[in-house]
């Protein structure tokens, strides 16, 4: 993408003062006293050692497994213990307490293999040939993958065909010469052609001549995994190619993930908000209304330190009592109570948008800007703020503002989403929004449409969890956001301060989708509040959307966050009870 600057004058320049005095300043840095413990499969692990990077500040787990030492945002803290995976965890403005799961070290070059029926079992050791694939966005684990990568040696490969493509034909069972498609069961289709990552350089049409002597191994990626990896230009699938000369330091290191394809087990439960079994909503179900609210604040007085009270006993008088007044007014003493903490504040915009309080909910991502300045999540939310209260203008300088700061417009993590949404704010609100700018988009297309984009954002960074997408087919793919198995990805969020991911969902003519979730932890006590914004028919005039916020705090347990399909507006499947 290109922004060719006809001319940007007078950008918010109330906002612009402000965010250059706290860029300028920045945030007074302090030391935070962090406790927690490590564990491994729920077991305390003793004498584990733990140093904050660059410091000689120390401290070693007692036999419960718990420690506590000092060290300041941006500083890093390392865990190591022998037989397990060294972990690595970014400190935070409000990060106090870090609850850490160690996991035992595996070899990537062996692996137990079972072979045979029921009746006749052997059991051995093998080395995998390539468990690992280098694309352009890092390594990728193929155990991960299941059956949703095809390997083809470079030595297997019919050298008398005029071009790589050409090559593949019998193994791939393809038609056509270099724009061709690969579009299984399952696929998130959208393209119609294949994209080509040679040597870690995307090419979306025909690729350039390969001396197929010098090919090590083309992988075939099939599936969600393409369309999460690639972005919607591998939603018809991505053919990586790899030669003998390619250097891993010539491909960005960035990994995306680990992603598995399977059949649906239908075993999600419907998503519950347990806030209704606490006991300070207990005690409110007792008090007769006209003294709810004075009931209310004397409980504030024990629960004055815990967001999720507030956010509780707000949804309880609005869902319960049908008290929107006394609901907002809730909010309203969190937003006072909680004025210097970010990941309250999120959870409480979020809530605010899903309520379709759009004004309150600027004002929120306002402090957040503030208070994090330094987070490109803080630019592209208030941008996305605006543009939901139709400020369509004010949305745009806002992107600006993201660019200005030099952030790019990248096909991965935070970069992507914010390039898509300025693209679709530029292709449909070009003249409302008076956008003077000239938006060079990266791709041919036009305008990028989808039947559903799905944009996950979490209040926490620490939290982790696994998304599954289910076709009409029951087929399963899903994308696993924790330090365990996507440790690049889950940094690169810390260092650019983002706390959220995008989906797209193609050809939803044939049935249901499901979309489930399973909430792994946040390294503390506290819930995660996690909000989902669904687009139907993005980038279309007929574009609808919906933001629904879920409380994560019951960990392991599969539940189903949302049901929908082309005939029937999208739904949640939400229980409270």
């Amino acid at each position: 993408m290109l922004l060719q600057k006809n001319s940007i004058t007078k950008i918010l320049i109330g906002l612009t003062l402000f965010l250059n005095y706290s860029l300028s300043f920045g945030q007074p840095s302090s030391m935070n006293k962090i406790t927690g413990y490590v564990t491994h499969d729920n077991v305390p692990l003793n004498n584990v050692n733990i140093f904050v990077k660059g410091t000689d500040r120390k401290a070693i787990t007692n036999k419960k497994g718990q420690y506590s030492l000092q060290a300041s945002e941006k500083e890093v803290i390392q865990y190591s213990f022998v037989g397990m995976k060294p972990v690595e965890i970014v400190v935070e403005d409000v990060t106090d307490f870090l609850n850490v799961k160690m996991a035992k070290v595996v070899s990537d070059l062996e692996e137990v293999l079972v072979e045979g029926d029921e009746n006749v079992k052997s059991f051995g050791t093998k080395k995998q040939k390539r468990p690992k694939v280098s694309t352009a966005y890092g390594d990728i684990d193929r155990r991960s993958f299941s059956n949703a990568v095809q390997i083809i040696e470079g030595k297997d490969l019919w050298l008398g065909s005029g071009n790589i493509a050409q090559s593949l034909q019998n193994q791939l069972a393809l038609s056509g010469y270099g724009s061709f498609g690969i579009r299984p069961t399952g696929t998130f289709s959208g393209r119609k052609t294949a994209l080509w990552d040679i040597d870690g350089m995307i090419f979306e049409n025909n690729p350039p001549h390969v001396d197929l002597v010098d090919v090590d191994y083309v992988a075939v990626l099939r599936s969600v995994a393409s369309t999460t990896l690639y972005g919607m230009r591998g939603a018809s699938g991505v053919i990586v190619v790899r030669t003998k000369g390619a250097s891993k330091s010539e491909v960005l290191k960035q990994q995306l993930g680990f992603r598995n394809q399977s059949k649906y087990k239908n075993d999600a439960l419907p998503y519950r908000d347990f806030s209704f079994n606490t006991e300070y909503l207990k005690k409110l179900e007792r008090v007769p209304n006209q003294e709810l609210y004075d009931s209310y604040k004397d409980l504030s007085a024990q629960y004055k330190n815990s967001p999720s009270f507030y956010l509780d006993v707000s949804n309880f008088f609005r869902i319960e009592k049908r008290n929107k007044k006394m609901s907002l007014a809730v909010l309203e003493d969190m937003e006072e109570a909680f004025d210097q903490n970010p990941e309250a504040l999120k959870a409480l915009a979020y809530t605010y948008q899903e309520l379709g309080e759009k004004s309150k909910a600027i004002k929120v991502y306002y402090k957040i800007a503030f208070l994090r300045s330094s987070y490109t999540q803080s630019f592209r939310d208030l941008a996305n703020a605006y543009i939901k209260n139709k400020q369509y203008k004010e949305g745009w300088d806002m992107y600006l503002r993201y660019l200005q700061r030099g952030n790019k417009l990248q096909d991965k993590g935070i970069e992507q989403i914010v390039y898509n949404e300025m693209k679709s704010l530029y292709l449909q609100k070009k003249k409302v929004a008076k956008i003077k700018e000239v938006f060079i988009p990266k791709d041919k297309k036009n305008n990028p449409e989808s039947d559903l984009r799905v944009v996950f954002e979490w209040n926490t960074s620490e939290a982790e969890f696994k998304f599954e997408f289910v076709d009409p087919k029951l087929n399963s793919f899903v994308y696993e956001h924790s330090m365990e198995k996507n440790s690049e990805r889950v940094a690169d969020q810390k260092a650019k301060g983002y706390s959220s991911e995008e989906f797209f969902i193609y050809d939803m003519n044939s049935g249901d989708w499901l979309i489930n979730m399973t909430y792994l932890g946040n390294k503390k006590y506290d819930p995660t509040y996690l909000k989902a914004t669904v687009y139907k028919n993005w980038g279309r005039k007929n574009q609808k959307e919906e933001t629904k916020v879920f409380k994560l705090s019951d960990l392991n347990n599969k539940v189903q966050l949302f049901k929908f399909n082309s005939t029937i507006p999208v739904s949640s499947a939400v229980s409270s009870n």
